[in-house]
């Protein structure tokens, strides 16, 4: 459905009251533009990625608001490297001739998964724009239509959103946990720290499957395997340390 522009971001934000935010998610959008050119290949584009927009946000925040600073990063990076159809729920922060200078960016993979890169963006950019429990609920209801014969249900998509939502939900629960993931992530952003193993997870689950299986959403083996997604994302140490954190 085709909506006027702005109008979602307006319902989102309210009228006229988003004009903060919009300006910095547009700044941190055009330093991550700016650095696309030098962001290395491969795997560790995503990382480097991530450290530039944290190393803004701290930048802008020395004097002003780590929280705002670390969600306008999160916008930024849910744009750029989750899906560019965020750029309706946030307003206009990306020029129409900037997107080819995008596209290097949404290469980055997870893991060697560029859907990974997606989910875990997406997820962490609507946790911004949302509580968790709308932003959890979304990323499972994409999994359920996956398996109704799209790509099937995944428990490494789950994964990814899980691991995004909770990303988000440390870098902007407090003053303090946002600038301790800003400090943190000058020392560079390491996968191990954020996202955990997820190759061996079953994938490719289609809707019979699903039910017959794993007794559908919140059926035994279902309820198992969400488990151990939970026990493997805050087995990262970056979660660890920052869930402890007073």
């Amino acid at each position: 459905m085709e909506l006027p522009p702005g109008l979602m971001a307006s319902l989102i934000w309210g009228e006229g009251s988003n004009e903060e935010m919009r300006l910095a998610v547009k700044s941190h959008v055009k330093r991550l533009l700016h650095a696309a050119p030098s962001l290395p290949d491969g795997e560790q584009r995503l990382g480097a990625a991530v450290e530039v927009a944290f190393a803004w946000a701290r930048e802008r925040s020395a004097t002003g608001s780590p929280m705002l600073e670390n969600r306008a990063a999160l916008l930024a990076l849910g744009i750029l490297l989750g899906h560019p159809r965020l750029v309706g729920l946030v307003g206009p922060v990306v020029e129409a001739r900037d997107w080819p200078r995008a596209a290097p960016i949404a290469r980055a993979t997870l893991r060697g998964r560029n859907d990974w890169t997606k989910h875990f963006f997406v997820s962490a950019a609507l946790t911004v724009l949302s509580a968790q429990s709308p932003s959890d609920a979304i990323g499972l209801f994409k999994e359920e239509l996956d398996a109704d014969g799209g790509s099937g249900f995944s428990f490494g998509d789950l994964m990814a959103d899980r691991a995004g939502t909770t990303f988000a939900l440390l870098a902007t629960r407090d003053a303090a946990a946002a600038r301790a993931l800003q400090e943190r992530l000058t020392g560079g952003f390491h996968v191990d720290d954020f996202f955990p193993e997820a190759v061996d997870l079953p994938e490719d689950i289609q809707d019979a499957e699903l039910q017959s299986r794993y007794g559908g959403v919140g059926g035994p083996l279902f309820r198992a395997y969400a488990a151990e997604v939970e026990r493997r994302l805050w087995s990262c140490p970056a979660y660890r340390a920052l869930a402890a954190a007073p």
